[in-house]
């Protein structure tokens, strides 16, 4: 069975860390995961895991302002990746979210291309020596990220295999391909075996599953087919209030576990 993993920075927009990660804990998850460290109380988060048994799995290496696409901008990205490393060895997490950025002007794609495919061997080399995994991630450029340089799955498929290196991965996030990709049920299968961690989110909206078009059960059982282990991360924006969300999605899933009716009675929602 998959298990679940909120991101505090869509679900808890503007709570502080403390009183999200207690509400996640009340509410009998094991596992979160957040957007950019340098937003975050880094104290709050390492207590957390004592505090409440939750695990931080997966946050980002660098930023959007550190694009892999420009060699020019390899040194500072490369230094965020080394501090973003030095970060999940204190907070015990094993994946990192590398952004590969918005199309830079001025350069030919082929260029953009190339620097891209370096700069991940370069980040791959210094996730290794931390045993970290890096997760490359392509976005959806027709709603959300309009000029981003990576956003379908064969584009990504392609940059893993030229990168071609054991410790980067895909992030699949699927709100981001349904937007591209009308015909994601059918690519799916041949992604699924270079995926490290899955993010969740219904279209339209962004909201959580059950609330748009996506099939979630074709979606879980290709996922389940296709031989993935790992987490499905819980990256969307809330329609209700959040502690509903939360167990909406697991219903959707088809995630629903003694353990979550216990976290219904004590949150107080059915």
């Amino acid at each position: 069975m998959f298990e679940l993993c909120p991101c505090l920075d869509s679900l808890y927009a503007g709570v502080p860390d403390e009183i999200a990660l207690r509400s996640l804990a009340d509410l009998g998850f094991r596992h979160f995961e957040f957007w950019d460290w340098r937003t975050h109380d880094l104290e709050v988060l390492a207590k957390a895991r004592a505090a409440y048994g939750l695990h931080p799995v997966v946050f980002s290496a660098n930023t959007f302002a550190e694009p892999l696409v420009s060699t020019r901008a390899h040194p500072a990205a490369l230094t965020q990746i080394r501090q973003s490393v030095a970060h999940a060895a204190r907070l015990g997490t094993t994946a990192l979210v590398i952004h590969v950025g918005y199309a830079a002007a001025g350069d030919t794609r082929e260029k953009q291309w190339e620097a891209a495919v370096a700069a991940l061997r370069r980040g791959g080399d210094l996730a290794a020596e931390a045993g970290v995994q890096l997760l490359v991630e392509p976005l959806n450029s027709a709603v959300d990220h309009p000029g981003y340089f990576l956003d379908s799955l064969s584009q990504a498929r392609r940059l893993l295999e030229e990168a071609h290196h054991p410790s980067i991965r895909l992030l699949l996030d699927v709100y981001h391909l349904w937007v591209m990709h009308p015909d994601l049920l059918a690519d799916l299968p041949a992604v699924v075996a270079i995926t490290g961690h899955v993010h969740v989110a219904d279209a339209p909206g962004r909201h959580e599953p059950g609330t748009g078009t996506i099939p979630w059960p074709a979606v879980m059982n290709l996922l389940s087919d296709g031989g993935y282990r790992g987490l499905l991360g819980l990256e969307y924006f809330p329609s209700t209030d959040v502690s509903s969300s939360l167990l909406a999605s697991r219903r959707v899933l088809g995630l629903e576990s003694h353990d979550t009716r216990d976290a219904h009675r004590r949150s107080g929602t059915r």
